[in-house]
């Protein structure tokens, strides 16, 4: 191949060795004096070219950074959600519009925690049918498989769902959870519930119903929180 076939078949890969036989082949280049020679193509470039010359040569090590540095962001944040710890869970039944971040910061406050990766739970996802004493179909499926995987410490109902619920055997019973003292200082209604008229609660979570009943399941597993809690709506 002659001097001149050789400039234009090696005109796309920018080998200056063909036009300039004094100039060894790029591949016999050492990384400081390639990066020279970029320097100078770049400098005689315009803004447009600079970027498309820029995007066609380093997009595979560009798109490498990026997946490393997405790797990293989502490494970072798994190791995170692992480290997370909830120390209270509440399920409300029937809740309407309410600032979920400030409520879980408001109790967080409360149980006055001080591990940065302790974390508040609110469900929202129990509502009940049309006759409002009994779940729906699918928040009877939420309810029964977060009662039965120990997920709520805390359950928030309407009076007439607790009547109709309360023979089930899903509740705790409070005097044998927290004792007599604590049990009668509560002034639960009975040993499974509790009721508050014209609650902080319905404020807060956007109820509706009147009274609030307050219950804690068989298998609950912060009961210290949830007493703490609970508490802390009665003064």
């Amino acid at each position: 191949m002659d001097l001149q076939n050789r400039a234009e078949a090696g005109s796309d890969g920018h080998d200056e060795s063909v036009l300039n036989p004094e100039m060894p082949n790029e591949t016999d280049l050492t990384k400081k004096e390639r990066r020279r020679i970029e320097k100078e193509k770049l400098k005689g470039m315009g803004t447009g070219k600079k970027i498309q010359y820029i995007w066609m040569y380093y997009k595979i090590h560009m798109l490498c950074v990026l997946l490393a540095i997405g790797g990293v962001c989502l490494g970072v944040n798994i190791y995170r959600h692992a480290q997370m710890k909830t120390v209270l869970s509440i399920a409300v039944v029937n809740a309407g519009n309410y600032d979920s971040e400030k409520v879980e910061e408001d109790v967080l406050k409360t149980l006055g925690t001080e591990d940065k990766y302790a974390e508040v739970s609110v469900a929202q996802n129990l509502m009940t049918d049309e006759t409002g004493e009994d779940f729906d179909y699918y928040a009877r499926i939420a309810y029964v498989t977060e009662i039965q995987s120990a997920t709520v410490d805390v359950l928030i109902m309407p009076k007439e769902l607790y009547e109709h619920e309360k023979d089930s055997g899903m509740y705790a019973d409070l005097r044998e959870t927290f004792g007599d003292e604590v049990f009668e200082s509560l002034g639960a209604v009975d040993d499974q519930h509790l009721e508050l008229d014209s609650s902080c609660v319905a404020e807060e979570f956007g109820l509706r119903y009147d009274p609030v009943c307050i219950c804690l399941p068989g298998n609950v597993k912060n009961k210290e929180n949830a007493l703490k809690w609970i508490q802390s709506v009665l003064k």
